[in-house]
């Protein structure tokens, strides 16, 4: 009975061993959206996002809203959507939703490298698929997928693994 215990123990402790090591290599640099992994390398989107306040996908139509999305540097259109990284618009322009902040963002990394941001707010959440692309940029937007949960994939060569 003692030998499986300790057999049982050993075990734990290396699958959390493992697992600590695994996350102290991978880290997130907000200021430059930077991830590095240490099993499939880095992804980089910092030469996606612009700079000074006007985001990279400005106004992508989906049924009755515009779509404004601006990885790593944030965005202001009008007073609604202030300091954002993702904004919907109504279609008249009468209605404006802040759909995920970049001081609020998380990466989420799948066992076989597939890599998505989670952007959230104090009412909606919006999940940015990366898919590594080598043509020039682009956002699709998927739509909401239930109440207040958005879902988009950035189409970028800096969305593959050391592809930027």
């Amino acid at each position: 009975m003692k030998i499986i215990i300790i057999l049982l123990f050993l075990c734990l402790h290396n699958h959390f061993t493992e697992h600590a090591l695994i996350d102290n290599k991978n880290n997130l640099t907000k200021f430059d959206c930077t991830y590095k992994d240490a099993r499939f390398g880095r992804i980089d989107l910092s030469k996606v996002g612009l700079k000074h306040g006007i985001p990279a996908f400005r106004h992508v139509l989906k049924d009755d809203y515009f779509y404004s999305y601006n990885p790593c540097y944030p965005f202001s259109e009008e007073s609604s959507c202030t300091n954002v990284a993702i904004c919907q618009i109504s279609k008249t322009g009468s209605a404006y939703y802040v759909l995920g902040l970049n001081s609020m963002v998380s990466w989420s990394i799948t066992a076989d490298g597939k890599a998505t941001l989670v952007y959230s707010t104090d009412e909606r959440q919006t999940i940015v698929n990366l898919a590594c692309w080598n043509e020039i940029d682009q956002l699709d937007i998927n739509g909401e997928y239930e109440a207040r949960h958005y879902n988009l994939t950035l189409f970028s060569k800096c969305a593959c693994w050391n592809g930027c």
